[in-house]
């Protein structure tokens, strides 16, 4: 497997998924965990693919049940029901009648937000606010799904299919979203390499 060294976030990442999940709390019913980082997911590639740019500009590992920031996956999980998150406790809590599902505690801002942002965000929820986490599971595991495409690339597609592996620490690779020779793809590559040098000056 390749050896991968989680980056940090910096605060403005933790402000814009905080955010991000405030805003599709007000907007999706019963927002647990799978449906947070499926959101998560499809935001990131859903900018790539329409503007050429990260959303957020964070890592998604290929995981049996999907692409999974996995400090977020980490952030929402917890043995114990009544724990709150830890990287997001200023942004979110468990509903306090359903430990399973999350709720803001304060109101969106905007700060780290694009009209461009704020438009993919209205049309990503009204894609799929009624579908249920089984559904953006089946949407992001496709035949033509960038998570199949990357399970190929690294030759784990049988492993995970078969349940061999629940988790792997290979990096789903949006670049597989274009053609090698693309203008497209030397766009995306100069917006990552940009995001990434300004996140490296804000650690």
């Amino acid at each position: 497997m390749l050896n991968h060294e989680n980056k940090a976030f910096t605060c403005d990442q933790i402000d814009k998924i905080g955010n991000t999940i405030i805003y599709l709390s007000k907007h999706i019913p019963e927002l647990n965990k799978t449906k947070i980082l499926k959101f998560l997911f499809i935001l990131e590639e859903s900018s790539i693919k329409k503007y050429g740019k990260p959303f957020f500009g964070i890592d998604f590992q290929l995981w049996k049940y999907g692409p999974v920031a996995k400090d977020i996956y980490i952030d929402l999980t917890s043995s114990i029901p009544t724990d709150s998150p830890n990287l997001l406790k200023d942004y979110i809590d468990r509903h306090p009648d359903n430990s399973e599902q999350f709720v803001a505690k304060k109101q969106f801002i905007d700060d780290e937000f694009s009209d461009n942002d704020i438009a993919l965000l209205d049309q990503v929820i009204e894609f799929a606010k009624d579908k249920n986490a089984s559904y953006l599971v089946q949407q992001t595991h496709g035949s033509n799904s960038l998570w199949r495409q990357s399970a190929l690339k690294y030759g784990v597609l049988e492993l995970l299919e078969n349940e061999l592996v629940n988790s792997t620490d290979y990096i789903i690779d949006f670049s597989l979203l274009f053609q090698e020779d693309s203008i497209d793809l030397q766009h995306y590559l100069e917006c990552k390499e940009n995001l990434s040098f300004s996140c490296h000056l804000k650690y």
